[in-house]
């Protein structure tokens, strides 16, 4: 499996590239909404990688942890949005 974990990693830069751009550009009651759509497209985006990448092996645990990294990622982007004014 080792070398397959490049995909996950562009995926979780767009999802950090996201979860900024809505804490600092969008206002406080968008915030919410623009960041479950960040997810949604973060998990299509997912999807749509590790379906290119065409390897097997493993494929059920990369979607999961690039996913649950993706959360994660955007659940702390929401708690310093928080803190933004």
């Amino acid at each position: 499996m080792k070398g397959h974990w490049a995909p996950t990693a562009v995926v979780w830069a767009l999802t950090a590239i996201a979860g900024a751009a809505v804490a600092v550009a969008a206002a406080r009651p968008d915030r919410p909404g623009l960041f479950a759509l960040a997810l949604a497209a973060s998990v299509v985006v997912t999807f749509c990688v590790q379906l290119l990448s065409a390897v097997r092996e493993g494929f059920v645990l990369r979607l999961m942890v690039t996913t649950l990294g993706a959360l994660a990622l955007l659940a702390v982007a929401s708690l310093v949005s928080l803190v933004l004014p």
